[in-house]
């Protein structure tokens, strides 16, 4: 069975991905988590059933039943999930009415974190069923902006750092999220979290950490970097004394109506009205 799981195509970008994360820093010791929704056409006959007992979710996932979860396993480091995959991401199976889950292969104790990728991939299935792919992870520049308190306010934090760098809106032209502080792995958070993803690709996660989503692990890890590069302009020019004013408003709307952006940047945040 390893053999055949190993042949499961989403791996290598399980290892893709955690070899990126390590390499930057951003997922230190047995920090982050990830998890990537599948079908069951897109696996192997053999790993599509389990026999192992049902585990109760603490919140009830209906849009999830009967689908499949590839999700890393507790206590692992993406260092070693860029060398095995295998080993460490999990495939679990939530049970039809979305109230369990069930482990078939790999790694059999998934992250704490577990109900808030729960929460997500079912506000997907409703919403954006597109959209698959989460990535949590620590990029150290994104958890410093969560100290300044102006930008418990998303939408003076996304207007600051996403008019750093004239691509950055573009490609997040919904804005960042931020969420109050939660305790890591709680089911608040996972709520909360599927609530904002509605709306946005990126949340910054109190003084712990950042999350992104998208149609792939590459696609959300597109974004983070975007996102992670104009904090870090942000860093650089806070620090040798510069202005963190940024482009202009008429020069983002040229942006944004150049690229077909503009009803997407312009509805940014009507959620919160």
């Amino acid at each position: 069975m390893r053999e055949i799981y190993e042949t499961v195509s989403p791996l290598s970008a399980f290892a893709e991905v955690c070899e990126w994360l390590a390499f930057k820093g951003w997922s230190e010791a047995e920090g982050g988590n990830l998890s990537l929704r599948i079908e069951e056409d897109e696996l192997p006959e053999e790993l599509t059933a389990s026999v192992a007992e049902e585990v109760d979710l603490p919140l009830e996932v209906p849009e999830l039943g009967g689908k499949y979860l590839l999700i890393t396993g507790s206590g692992t480091r993406s260092r070693d999930i860029a060398t095995d995959a295998a080993t460490d991401i999990g495939l679990y199976r939530i049970t039809n009415d979305g109230t369990a889950y069930q482990w078939i292969i790999g790694n059999n104790r998934p992250t704490s974190e577990m109900p808030s990728h729960c929460a997500i991939q079912c506000e997907f299935v409703r919403s954006r069923p597109e959209y698959r792919a989460i990535i949590h992870t620590h990029p150290p520049r994104l958890i410093s902006m969560t100290h300044v308190p102006e930008f418990k306010d998303p939408k003076i934090l996304s207007d600051t750092l996403l008019g750093l760098q004239s691509e950055a809106r573009i490609i997040v032209p919904e804005g960042i999220g931020h969420l109050p502080f939660c305790v890591p792995g709680s089911l608040e958070l996972g709520v909360l979290s599927a609530e904002e993803i509605k709306y946005r690709n990126i949340i910054l996660w109190h003084m712990h950490g950042a999350l992104a989503v998208g149609t792939s692990l590459n696609h959300a890890l597109d974004q983070l970097e975007v996102v992670e590069k104009a904090s870090e302009i942000y860093w650089t020019l806070k620090s040798a004394g510069i202005p963190t004013d940024g482009m202009s408003e008429d020069d983002l709307m040229t942006s944004m109506e150049y690229f077909g952006r503009t009803d997407r940047y312009k509805n940014a945040f009507k959620d919160k009205e």
